[in-house]
């Protein structure tokens, strides 16, 4: 039943025939036939995502098509009017992947410019190509976050998605790191309307002691990994002002209330 759910969804998210086909195709593999071990191949499809209409690329293997379903099928990213001060102006997205909470987020809020950053270079240079139909609304930064600027070890995984800057694996390669600071600097961003995360079990170094910069969020949609769970979470977001919320088992929610 969830193949057959993840299928219709693809006949609908197509812009064309092919399209459709194509991202079906790519789905029934996922499920059936995932070429461990083998190099990935790069399918490409036009697909509608609210007014948006990207040129996607997707690897048919090391997890793309599970984040493709879980962000555009399932709308993990899905942002509640409640939950906003106003409409977003920008939108960082941490652990950007191959952009497709960037691409659900920019269409959410069209007015949005989207700073997504992501250290794996060959996810990023997709990242790249798949954030193409934003222009100008979109910065892609290749790199990791943390609390310190530099240069780390980024472990790979079989799925493409699980790179971390924490976990040991015998693949990594080194790239580099930047805090939020370089980032609001470089962009020239005083406020930060919605913010996603999702760094692997980096999130621990980037948000422990209530760095300032959590000062100037009001929404962050985060991802946890490993020992950084929730007593965590509000340890480090509610002394800058953030209510948190639990939307999962690992996933949580926190904004600034007021006006």
């Amino acid at each position: 039943l969830e193949d057959l759910r993840e299928c219709l969804f693809c006949l609908r998210a197509g812009a064309t025939l092919r399209d459709k086909l194509t991202l079906a195709g790519a789905t029934l593999m996922f499920h059936f036939d995932k070429r461990n071990g083998q190099q990935p191949r790069l399918i490409e499809a036009t697909v509608k995502i609210g007014a948006l209409r990207p040129s996607l690329r997707l690897r048919d293997s090391g997890g793309d098509v599970f984040i493709f379903h879980e962000v555009l099928n399932d709308q993990v990213y899905h942002v509640k009017p409640e939950w906003l001060r106003g409409e977003p102006k920008v939108v960082v997205d941490l652990g950007a992947n191959v952009g497709l909470a960037s691409l659900s987020l920019a269409a959410q809020f069209p007015q949005a410019r989207i700073i997504a950053v992501e250290p794996h270079p060959e996810t990023a240079a997709v990242l790249r190509h798949n954030l193409g139909c934003l222009g100008d609304r979109a910065k892609v930064w290749e790199a990791a976050v943390s609390d310190q600027a530099g240069t780390m070890r980024l472990s790979l995984a079989n799925e493409n998605y699980n790179a971390s800057l924490v976990r040991e694996s015998e693949h990594g390669v080194d790239v580099r790191v930047v805090t939020m600071a370089d980032v609001l600097a470089a962009e020239g961003v005083d406020r930060i309307d919605v913010m996603k995360i999702d760094i692997e079990g980096a999130e621990k170094m980037l948000l422990s002691g209530s760095p300032e910069w959590l000062k100037r969020v009001d929404l962050i949609l985060i991802e946890m990994h490993g020992d950084y769970g929730f007593a965590e979470l509000k340890r480090d977001l509610i002394p800058a002002g953030l209510t948190v919320e639990e939307q999962g088992s690992a996933q949580g929610m926190a904004r600034r209330l007021g006006g």
